[in-house]
């Protein structure tokens, strides 16, 4: 099973670089949705890496490929940096699929 990126020009530089062979750099949500319905129809496609800003704007299809599919869909952040949330929706997805939390314990800083 093959990874693909679907990612912003800069992050899918840096998979390219990384030696991924399926790069998939978009501009806009619409290429973005193309690129994930085209990956999911796709048999030799086991994960797809999309960045979490794409994957906010796509989070109905998302859910829709996760009930219908195998595949493993994996929310990285891009260049910007991780988006700040009060819901992760991989802790969500999991919640609702499995059945089951998953809590963190905060690590006490140290000075």
């Amino acid at each position: 099973m093959q990874i693909a990126v679907i990612a912003d020009q800069d992050t899918a530089i840096g998979f390219k670089l990384a030696g991924v062979g399926l790069i998939y750099p978009v501009t806009s949500i619409e290429e973005a949705r193309r690129a994930l319905e085209r990956l999911s129809k796709r048999d030799d496609i086991g994960t797809i890496i999309i960045t979490e800003r794409l994957a906010d704007n796509l989070r109905d299809l998302i859910k829709e490929l996760y009930k219908k599919t195998s595949l493993i869909i994996v929310e990285i952040p891009d260049k910007y940096g991780p988006i700040e949330r009060e819901v992760d929706p991989i802790r969500e997805l999991i919640r609702t699929t499995l059945g089951v939390e998953i809590k963190f314990k905060k690590s006490e800083e140290k000075t």
